[in-house]
């Protein structure tokens, strides 16, 4: 019999896949209305634990106890039916249907045989209104940001009336105000007995929501504490069964060198509005500069323009002191301008390929020798292996099987293995914890060592304190100051990307 105490109870739970034992006897005790946040490294087994409560997986071994009742195999439906809803990490909207039309997806309100489509529409409005999130139902999915569609998943949990919600790296792509509003949703529904399991690997959030917390390290249950025991060092130490003591390994020793590349006065205007405009800043040989700012503030749709994926109005771009043309992404990556885009899933990596095919992929004309050269790519990922310490069993591992840190660094490798002057990254370190966060800020600080100039968009001011020599921020596309190193603080950064933008800028 479950304890009362618990609205779910996951024990002993074991799941194999094919050469990796993902979870090995792990322990889960939810309380209603408590927030239960699980933390734990990559790869260590918080999300397979999250899809076998929710249906997606079928543990091998363990039993589950949800409302005191022992639950046997169930499906995604069934859980749906029983109370537990599931925001997952990865999103999957329909992006041709309707805001309300994905919320109700296999569940619609029926008026006799038919989708009662203005009942449905309805009571969506009046959702989203509840939770003041400025959409309209009748809005397509593809018009929102990553933000709007991990907000539309949050209200769509909520919609459901669950018992229990899962929420699987829920602040990773939306800004501060939408974790705000994601906060009060999450107190809301605490404060009317919802139990809330919440994965992030984002310290202060954890310390700011959690009621328990469990630490998962390796598949295996390491233990669950009260969230008063812990702090952020103790946590981290206990995740990763080694302290971290620096984070942010930024060496302020690394020389800058000259102005390897500019830009000046780029604009970039669309029918549906102006993005940025008259975006001006250099950047120096060895430099890391960071770009701060709220969600929408065009730090992204900038870079992206930079790197020939979105076409400019007007601006110009040079490198050493020449004047280039970028008319797509070939041509940035011809003059060695790199971008690791904040979705790696969805644009950094082909998830169903090799690691061999995925680090080949944008150096074909490197290995194009009459036919291609498999011996020189297999070489390179090897090189690359070591280089970046991707944790791999062999190259033709499928980059989709990886761990979200280890998918980062092959993103970084395929770039790597070309002549990399400028290298953007946006997001680099959104999903990966903190183990693997200290890795790629390690990485950053030796390619700046080489002389490379780097661009590094983040939404955490912690990593952008951490990491940037100069501190670029901006508001509704345009830039509002620029900050030295010595002069940055998050009081700072905020002035500045609050400050409100003069309608003749």
């Amino acid at each position: 019999m479950a304890h009362e105490e618990y609205v779910l109870e996951m024990r002993d739970i074991v799941k194999v896949f094919p050469g990796v034992r993902a979870l090995d006897g792990v322990q889960l005790k939810v309380r209603p209305g408590k927030v239960h946040v699980i933390c734990g490294e990559n790869g260590a087994g918080k999300s397979t634990l999250m899809k076998i409560i929710n249906g997606t997986y079928v543990a091998d071994e363990g039993e589950m106890y949800y409302k005191g009742k022992l639950i046997g195999p169930h499906t995604v439906q069934d859980t749906l039916e029983m109370g537990i809803a599931m925001i997952y990490q990865e999103l999957n909207p329909v992006l041709e249907m309707t805001i309300a039309e994905n919320i109700w997806l296999g569940r619609e309100p029926k008026n006799g045989a038919f989708v009662d489509f203005k009942k449905m529409y309805s009571d969506t409005q009046e959702l989203l209104d509840r939770l003041n999130m400025p959409y309209k139902a009748t809005q397509k999915m593809y018009e929102l940001s990553i933000a709007g569609h991990q907000l539309i998943e949050i209200a769509k949990a909520i919609s459901v009336n669950a018992s229990v919600i899962i929420m699987d790296e829920p602040s990773s792509a939306i800004g501060d105000k939408e974790i705000g509003i994601l906060f009060e949703q999450i107190f809301s529904l605490r404060d009317q007995g919802v139990a809330i399991l919440y994965i992030s690997h984002k310290m202060d959030e954890i310390f700011k929501i959690a009621d328990d917390i469990t630490i998962i390290r390796d598949g295996k249950w390491i233990e669950t504490g009260p969230a008063e025991d812990y702090n952020p060092d103790k946590l981290v130490a206990r995740m990763v069964g080694r302290e971290i003591t620096n984070v942010f390994p930024k060496d302020t020793t690394v020389k800058i060198g000259d102005v390897i590349f500019e830009a000046k006065n780029l604009t970039q205007v669309k029918e549906d509005g102006g993005r940025f405009r008259n975006i001006s800043f250099q950047l120096h040989a060895g430099e890391i500069l960071g770009f701060a700012g709220l969600v929408g503030a065009g730090r992204s749709e900038v870079m992206r323009a930079i790197f020939g994926l979105d076409p400019l109005s007007s601006g110009q771009l040079f490198l050493n002191g020449q004047e280039i043309k970028i008319r797509n992404t070939q041509e940035a990556i011809e003059k060695g301008i790199a971008m690791v885009n904040e979705d790696r899933r969805a644009y950094g990596l082909v998830l169903g390929r090799s690691i061999h095919h995925n680090i080949s992929l944008v150096n074909l004309k490197k290995y194009m020798k009459g036919l291609l050269d498999d011996k020189m790519i297999s070489e390179d990922v090897e090189k690359m292996r070591n280089l970046l310490q991707i944790k791999i069993a062999h190259e033709n591992v499928e980059a989709g099987t990886l761990s979200g840190g280890n998918q980062q660094k092959v993103v970084l490798a395929k770039w790597l293995v070309g002549d990399v002057k400028v290298m953007i990254l946006d997001e680099p370190t959104r999903g990966i914890d903190v183990g693997a966060k200290s890795e790629i800020h390690k990485l950053m600080t030796e390619f700046a060592r080489e002389g490379m100039g780097i661009i590094m968009i983040s939404s955490e001011l912690p990593e952008i304190l951490g990491m940037s020599d100069r501190i670029v921020v901006m508001q509704e596309g345009v830039i509002q100051g620029v900050l030295d190193r010595q002069e940055a603080t998050q009081e700072n950064i905020m002035k500045l990307a609050t400050k409100g933008v003069k309608k003749d800028e």
